[in-house]
Parts: structure tokens; C-alpha cells; sequence
């Protein structure tokens, strides 16, 4: 394949028009690899079916080429009426399912070409918006999604509104493209600021945007259901040592990495500063624009924050940021302890008020109408009953919001109708592991990840309950290449695809996401994972101090003795990833 130029192709872009007006208006061929590029900052990545890949090729015949569209929602956070669109249009376009993401987005899948305007325009026109949800910029911002009682999330879902409106491309080209000019379309909280001027020139990003993408998260302390230090910049809202808002900036954290390329590798973000509330975007805007200055621009596989700060140190990052914020930053005061469950399951009261959320389980994030089990129609029923809002949590779940009390027993009665079981009928293997899409769609992947996530939760679920531990509650992560968009390399238990059929073992992250995990063994065939894990699982149960966990007790023994007496594997010849993402 032929080297692509990013940065050139960025810089001659016009503003992110390209060719794709041209390229459009051909509903039938693929998009160019030069518009490919572009199309992901307005939320679209081309992909070709991987399933019929080897056949097409060999009888000389066009990849099945469609496209995957994915909607930014700051926070995560929809209103009743914004949910209805999206769904509706899942049967419009595409498979007829929607993906929730590990970073609180939906995406379409096999999207033709012909259809990209009419779901992006319906989309704008339903308050939802695809501008940025990929691409070279900030991407969409993830936020503590749970509105539990005590807490504030009007603060939260702000904040994530605001950083989202500052750091989204000002160039027009998205209306035009598919919106034919009709800015305003796009108002409303939880998509773009119809209030801010037509521009072109892009301040904060420049022609060529950022060195590749940047990922910003805001935690409630106590709460890292976000793995806020996987982030290029992570926000722990916590109070000053005046007792005033405001939040601790941790910054140069990121999770992808490449099986060919040693020096790329996960990192955790680390504290730089303690910012108020009122300077956070000043301060995550020099943040941003550091990187824009000083990202690798030569070699995308090391174009991200995390190597910036590998390399030249925090006590740089803090400097470089004080000199253009024109002031000194506070020292960052200790991060709260991190507790409780993370994935908001079931029944939990919002406020005094008489409202509650119930958290309904989506495994691997896939909501759809099956035979069986119509979530897809249930969740549209109760919020057309008894709902007026849902958040999507980092575990790929819905929260359903604000309902009240005598309406509790008509949604779990309607849930039941649907055949939709609630989070205390799955298995806790089920509630506590998730997967990226991978196979058949993504273009990055080398094997499968959600396809085969039941048949590991299954195997996972048997062999703890085999050996008493059924209570035991471990964080699994699987992905289809080593980016690892579903976090592996914070779980306590991480299958990261080598292959297409054989698979990495990451062992001894822990449950509140502060630890990465460390690679215990290559290159295991999908149908020996049982044989590893068996082993694991059996001086898990033998060797666990009272009450300890799968990743602490992983991390305490150390990784030499636990490869003590596992099988070895034959390495697999491997094809490279661009390490962290598209």
C-alpha cells in the first residue's frame, strides 16, 4: 500500500472539505484513502466488511465497502426526543442496531455511502452531532455518567458541554458537506453551540489540526467508572484546599500501543495541577495546543501526549502550560480514594425528589432487537412512558433518568415483556468485562473481540464457578488489536488479539483503573485460553489473601511466578498496528 502523507493530506484540505463533495455525489464507489482521512473528522470511518475481504479479493471483485458513523454526545448525556432520532434511524440505515461505545458515543454500522447525508442531516436536525466524533482534534468528552444522589451532575454534563463546544473544529465544511449550510440545525445542550460565530480559521487547531487524536475525561472523586487516567487529560473534580470547586488535571495518559513497535506502550496520566472550575478550559486548552506544537507529526504510531510526557517530564508539560495560561498553576492536591462499583447497575435514587435511574446492562454494547431479548424496543418504550433522559456509561450500558418511584414496578414489568433481564439475573462475568466491535468492521482489527466476548464470558463464568469463586467479581477487557479502545491494559484480566485467532494475556490491573496491567503471556489460541485461565483460577483460589481481588493478588505475586508452570505458545507472525487508534 502506498504511504499516506496525514499532515499533507490535512493542510490541503481546505478546512476538512477535500474532495468530498465530489467523491459524494458517486454513491456507488469507495471514498478515496486521501478522503478517507477526512470523512473521520466528520465522525466517519470508511471500513469494508471483513468477511467477505478474502473472497472478494480472490475473485477480483470490489471490497464490500460501507461506512461506520459514530455521534458525539459530551457526557453522554440525551434527551428523550434526541434518543428517539437516533434510534429511529437505526432502521433508516445501516444493520438495524446501534453500538454504545466504551466512550459514551453510538455508532452505526454498514452505513452505504448513498445513505451518509440523510443520517448525518437527520441526526443534526434530531440535536446530535458527528462533527469530531473522530479524527485529528479532541474527541468526545466522557464524563461520570451516573446522577447519583449527592452529586452534582449539572456540573459535570456543563463542563463537558463546554470543553466540547471550544475544542470543535470551527470550519464550516460540515454544514456545508451535509447540512447544506443550515448551521443552527445543530443547537442544543448536548450538541454544538449554534451561538458561536461562522469562522474558518482555526485558532485553536491550525490547518493541520493535532499530531492524531486527544481524549479528555472528567471524573466525580470517588468514582473513576471513566478510567480517568487513561486519558490525555483527566479532570477529578475535587474541592481546593480553600474548599472551592474545581478539579485535579492529570495529563499524558493513553492506552494504545502496537505488537511490532517497542516503544510504543499504555501510560497512566499523571497530577499536574489543581485548576477552579472557571480556568479548566484555559488550562486544557494549552494543554491541547502544547501538544498541537510538540506532537510527533513524523510518526503517528508516537503521536500522542503520553509520549511527550514520557520524554521531557510533567515538571515540562506544567511549565510549557504556565507560559502560555501567562500564570502559575496550583500544585494538585491529593487525588480523593477511589471506591464502589463503577458499572451503576440497577435501581439507585437520584435525589430527594422522588426520582430514580435504573441501570440496564447492554452486553458488549450491542443494542438490538433479537428474537428473544427487544431492547432496542424496551428502552424506547420506557422512555416514552416513564423516562426523559438516558446517559451511556463507560461499560457500554443506558442509564435510564428520572423515574419516579410508582413507576419502578411498570419499567421492570416492561423490561420483562421484552425479555430483557436486569443486571441481577446476568452473571457477574457478564456485568464486569466488555469489547470494542472489531471483526467484521473495523479496519484495525486482527481478530475477534465482541463476536466472541459471550463465548470467554461463558468460559470465564464456568471455570470460577467450578472452583467456589462464582462471587468473584474480575474485570475482563477484550480487544481485536492492541489500541485498546476497551481498556485492557487497566483490567484486572485483559485478552488483546494477536492473530486472528490467537490472543495476549494481560494480567494485574485493578478494579479502580489506577494500575496498568502487565503482558503474562503471548500468543494463546482462542481455544487454549480456558487452558490458562484454568491454572490462573486454580491458585486464585488457593493463594488469595481474604477478600482479595484477581488484580491484586496478580500484582502481588509478580508475573515471574505466575508464568511459573502455564503453557508456552508458538509466537504468530503478526501484521503491525498504527499503536492508539485512527
Amino acid at each position: 500500500m502506498a504511504h499516506i502523507d496525514v499532515e499533507q493530506i490535512k493542510a490541503s484540505s481546505g478546512h476538512l472539505r477535500g474532495d468530498l463533495c465530489a467523491e459524494l455525489n458517486d454513491e456507488i464507489g469507495p471514498f478515496s484513502a486521501e478522503s478517507g482521512h477526512v470523512l473521520k473528522f466528520h465522525g466517519i470511518y470508511q471500513q469494508d466488511d471483513r468477511d467477505q475481504r478474502r473472497g472478494l479479493s480472490r475473485a477480483k471483485r470490489p471490497l464490500a465497502y460501507s461506512c461506520m458513523v459514530r455521534c458525539s454526545v459530551p457526557g453522554g448525556v440525551l434527551r428523550r426526543e434526541q434518543w428517539f432520532e437516533i434510534d429511529r434511524l437505526a432502521d433508516v440505515v445501516g444493520d438495524g442496531t446501534l453500538r454504545l461505545t466504551t466512550r459514551q458515543g453510538v455508532q452505526y454500522h454498514f452505513v452505504h455511502k448513498g445513505d451518509l447525508k440523510r443520517l448525518v442531516s437527520s441526526l443534526n436536525r434530531g440535536l446530535v452531532t458527528t462533527y469530531a466524533a473522530c479524527g485529528d482534534v479532541v474527541r468526545n468528552v466522557m464524563v461520570t455518567s451516573a446522577p447519583e444522589r449527592g452529586r452534582n451532575p449539572a456540573r459535570l454534563d456543563s463542563l463537558a458541554r463546554a470543553l466540547s463546544n471550544r475544542f470543535r473544529p470551527q470550519s464550516s465544511a460540515y454544514w456545508e458537506l451535509w447540512l447544506d449550510g443550515e448551521r443552527t440545525v445543530t443547537s442544543g445542550p448536548s450538541s454544538l453551540d449554534a451561538t458561536r460565530p461562522a469562522v474558518e480559521a482555526e485558532t485553536i487547531y491550525g490547518d493541520t489540526y493535532l499530531p492524531r487524536k486527544f481524549k479528555v475525561g472528567i471524573a466525580w472523586a470517588g468514582d473513576n467508572s471513566i478510567d480517568v487516567y487513561s486519558h490525555d487529560v483527566g479532570l477529578v473534580l475535587t474541592p481546593g484546599i480553600d474548599g472551592s470547586d474545581g478539579a485535579i488535571v492529570l495529563a499524558g495518559g493513553g492506552l494504545g500501543r502496537s505488537h511490532t513497535d517497542a516503544s510504543t506502550f499504555p501510560r497512566l496520566a499523571e497530577p499536574l495541577a489543581w485548576v477552579p472550575d472557571a480556568e479548566v478550559p484555559d488550562v486544557v486548552e494549552a494543554i491541547v495546543t502544547t501538544f498541537r506544537d510538540f506532537g510527533d507529526r513524523e510518526d503517528r504510531s508516537h503521536a500522542r501526549l503520553k509520549y511527550l510526557v514520557e520524554e521531557r517530564g510533567i515538571g515540562w508539560l506544567r511549565g510549557e502550560v504556565e507560559r502560555r495560561l501567562d500564570h502559575p498553576l496550583a500544585d494538585p492536591v491529593p487525588v480523593p480514594a477511589w471506591g464502589g462499583a463503577r458499572d451503576h447497575l440497577g435501581w439507585h435514587r437520584q435525589d430527594d425528589d422522588d426520582r430514580w435511574y435504573l441501570g440496564v446492562p447492554i452486553p458488549t454494547g450491542r443494542l438490538e432487537d433479537a428474537v428473544d431479548v427487544r431492547r432496542r424496543t424496551a428502552v424506547r418504550t420506557i422512555l416514552e412512558r416513564h423516562a426523559d433522559e438516558i446517559r451511556l456509561t463507560p461499560h457500554q450500558d443506558l442509564l435510564l433518568c428520572n423515574i419516579s418511584t410508582s413507576d419502578k414496578g411498570e419499567v421492570e414489568r416492561i423490561l420483562a415483556e421484552h425479555g430483557v433481564p436486569q443486571a441481577r439475573h446476568l452473571p457477574l462475568t457478564v456485568l464486569s468485562s466488555m469489547a470494542c466491535p472489531a471483526l467484521p468492521t473495523c479496519g484495525q482489527a486482527l481478530g475477534e473481540a465482541e463476536r466472541v466476548l459471550p463465548e470467554l464470558t461463558d468460559l470465564v463464568d464456568r471455570l470460577l464457578t467450578e472452583r467456589h469463586l462464582a462471587d468473584v467479581r474480575i474485570e475482563t477487557r477484550m480487544t481485536g488489536c492492541p489500541n485498546g479502545c476497551a481498556r485492557p491494559y487497566v483490567a484486572e484480566l485483559g485478552i488483546v488479539a494477536r492473530t486472528k485467532t490467537a490472543y495476549d494475556v494481560f494480567v494485574g490491573g485493578d478494579p479502580a483503573g489506577t494500575r496498568l496491567a502487565t503482558l503474562l503471556i503471548e500468543s494463546v489460541p482462542f481455544t487454549r485460553i480456558g487452558d490458562v485461565l484454568a491454572l490462573l483460577f486454580d491458585r486464585f483460589g488457593r493463594q488469595r489473601a481474604a477478600g482479595e481481588g484477581f488484580g491484586d493478588w496478580a500484582q502481588r505475586l509478580g508475573i515471574a511466578a505466575l508464568g511459573e508452570g502455564l503453557p508456552s505458545f508458538e509466537r504468530r507472525p503478526l501484521v503491525g498496528t498504527a499503536g492508539g487508534g485512527s
